[in-house]
């Protein structure tokens, strides 16, 4: 008697283990369907007292996805351009089109080698960083009440869609007014731009290069500024066991000196250096932060609030709208 009931409380423990190892193995599979809408709009504190800190050098997010940059006009165009000259390019090179023989062989060679599974395909589906431009009725509300406020204005807004698998994105928050543009590079960029095209002669032009090659095309492409803004900083969602939204935002004033120290001098070129002009650099800057992190839920307005800088999000669970349960 004594043995059957050892031999029946093992069985119920086996049992039980089971069944907790088949719901965590089943964990995963519900984790890869989720997929959400994130909206953050960033307001601040108009009659706030608290004191700013003072810095001398500010932290760099430019490493983070960056949705709110700006596309220059010029550069899209180009790019549209070349991709035209490109395309008519490989069709003179490819001459007149021909139909495909008659077999069972591949149209292309490597259709077959570099195709993916489909699991692997819904997956980067399902986790891709998408930006979203058109503001949810919640946040239309939320940024109306705002600017209609007497002790709080709306700063920025912000939405993306992003998946609940790992990597979680990290997106840039920021605004349109740079405090700061660090560029070392700035009185060449200055001078190339300034100086007049080199001319043409036979077989190759004055710098040397070949006839036909631009010049720009032998050169080594100068880093991007790193543009620090007004109101800068990063914004992130990510999911364990619960959805966690993560904020760390700065609010930026530059401090100037009465009497700043010479600036260093600039390099020869064939141009009037006096003619290239030198923007005073700040000295420090005055900064208020907000650096919260918290566990939040879908469908309800959250607020992350700080002396100076707040944040209002909206997460939407558009899962059911990616992946529609069956019809009957």
């Amino acid at each position: 008697m004594f043995y059957k009931k050892i031999y029946k409380t093992v069985q119920y423990r086996f049992l039980l283990i089971l069944i907790i190892s088949w719901f965590a193995s089943l964990q995963p599979l519900w984790a890869e369907n989720n997929r959400y809408r994130v909206e953050i709009l960033v307001l601040t504190h108009l009659d706030y007292t608290e004191k700013p800190l003072e810095i001398r050098n500010l932290e760099d997010f430019s490493s983070a996805l960056d949705f709110l940059q700006p596309i220059e006009e010029d550069a899209e165009e180009d790019t549209e351009k070349e991709a035209e000259e490109d395309a008519a390019t490989l069709a003179d090179e490819a001459g007149p089109a021909q139909a495909p023989a008659d077999t069972e062989e591949p149209l292309f060679e490597d259709q077959t080698a570099s195709a993916q599974a489909p699991e692997e395909l819904l997956a980067e589906a399902l986790n891709a960083v998408v930006p979203v431009e058109e503001m949810g009725p919640e946040m239309q509300d939320a940024w109306r009440r705002l600017r209609l406020s007497g002790p709080f204005r709306p700063l920025q807004y912000l939405a993306w869609e992003q998946g609940s698998n790992p990597p979680f994105p990290t997106l840039r928050v920021h605004d349109g007014e740079a405090v700061l543009i660090d560029d070392p590079w700035a009185a060449q960029r200055l001078v190339e731009e300034l100086a007049s095209p080199p001319d043409m002669v036979a077989g190759e032009n004055v710098n040397g290069t070949p006839a036909g090659l631009d010049a720009d095309e032998t050169e080594t492409t100068l880093p991007d500024p790193v543009v620090y803004y007004r109101l800068d900083g990063t914004a992130s969602l990510s999911r364990s066991r619960f959805l966690h939204l993560a904020f760390a935002l700065e609010w930026r004033e530059p401090k100037f000196d009465l009497n700043p120290a010479p600036t260093a001098a600039l390099p020869a070129a064939s141009v009037n250096p006096e003619a290239l002009p030198v923007e005073p650099r700040p000295s420090g800057f005055r900064v208020h932060r907000l650096e919260q992190s918290r566990p939040v839920r879908s469908g309800r307005m959250e607020y992350f609030d700080g002396p100076v800088l707040g944040v209002l999000a909206w997460i939407t669970d558009i899962t059911d709208s990616i992946n529609p349960a069956p019809a009957d």
